[in-house]
Formats: C-alpha cells, structure tokens, sequence
C-alpha cells in the first residue's frame, strides 16, 4: 500500500509555531509522527512524502540534520519528493548537487529521493510534485506546499499537507474515496468554480 503526505517539517520550531499544531512542543510533534507513521503504514508499505519533510532556511538552518535522521525510526519506506526546503539543503549544504544529496538519503535508508513522480492508484495516474505551480496540467495531481491555505481540493488535485488530515498519512483508499465520492460533487460546486477562475 501506498501512502501520502506533504509538509511535515519535522524538528522545525518555526514551522511548528507558524501553523499552530496543537502539540505540547516540536519534539512532541516529531514524536507523534513518527508514531502516527507506523501505525498506518507497515513494513512494505511506502510512504510518499511530498516535500518538505525537512526544513532549511539556508546556511545555519540546523533542523534537517536531525530530522534527515528520523526514516531510521519508519517501518515503511519512504520516498522523498524534493520541495523548496529539500533543494535549499541541496543548494547550501550539498554544493547544489543533487546526486550527492540522494545518495545520502539512500544511505540513510530512504528508498528513494526524486524531483518528482507518477503513481497509479487503482485506475487513476496520479503526478506528485510538491507545488501546486509545479503540477501536470490535464491530469491529477498530489501536491502539498501551500499546507492549509486554499484547502484540500483544487481542480487538478488534492492538497496532501499533514495539517489539513488530522496529522495522518492520506492511504490509497483516501485518496480513490476522494476521487469517486468527492470529485464529482466539488466538480459541480459553483462556489469552488468560481474560486478557482
């Protein structure tokens, strides 16, 4: 089974007070993930992360050197889609070489490190990128970036940030529910289609 989930931020005190997760404190948050993690999804299962599961500002953001860390902790493998905090690490810290940067990761022990990528859930070819900006223009889409500014649905996709699914991984299941059920009547929302001319 596959899994979903976009900007998580972990060890990220700015973040964490920015958008107000209801937590004791980052290292609480961090705890509850991880928990949260392997609890929904198993071994052999794979955790998609939409970007920004680490966090840098720039040269002397330390976060993500700790959190880099943390897919020792994860039952499931996890596949890191690059967002804007990825490639900030991979600007200062990795010289802006990509390579170097996944092969740090695989060596860590994520499955995989892309720029972006395609899945197929049941019937449905799905893109994964982590800016809205940056999704597949005539086909769906799963994103994260803008956490839960603007919501859930667009009309190319679903918006997978933790912070708009109660800090839970969006599963396969979700997301086809969303595409059967949810689609054709937000499809037809007037108030949604003249949010999004």
């Amino acid at each position: 089974m596959n899994y979903f989930i976009s900007d998580i931020h972990f060890a990220d005190e700015k973040t964490f007070e920015i958008e107000r997760r209801p937590f004791k404190s980052v290292q609480v948050f961090d705890k509850f993930m991880l928990k949260q993690f392997n609890k929904q999804a198993k071994k052999g299962d794979t955790i998609y992360v939409v970007g920004d599961m680490l966090d840098c500002d720039g040269l002397g953001s330390e976060s993500w050197k700790k959190a880099i860390h943390y897919v020792k902790k994860i039952k499931a493998q996890v596949v890191l889609v690059m967002g804007n905090n990825e490639d900030r690490i991979v600007k200062y810290y990795f010289n802006n070489n990509f390579k170097k940067f996944k092969e740090y990761c695989l060596s860590l022990g994520y499955k995989d490190v892309v720029k972006n990528a395609y899945v197929t859930i049941g019937k449905q070819k799905l893109y994964l990128a982590h800016k809205p900006s940056q999704c597949k223009k005539n086909m769906m889409n799963l994103f994260g970036h803008v956490h839960r500014d603007g919501g859930l649905y667009y009309p190319f996709g679903l918006n997978v940030s933790c912070d708009l699914n109660f800090f839970r991984l969006y599963s396969e299941d979700d997301i086809m529910l969303f595409f059967e059920k949810a689609f054709p009547y937000w499809q037809n929302d007037i108030e949604l289609q003249i949010k999004f001319k």
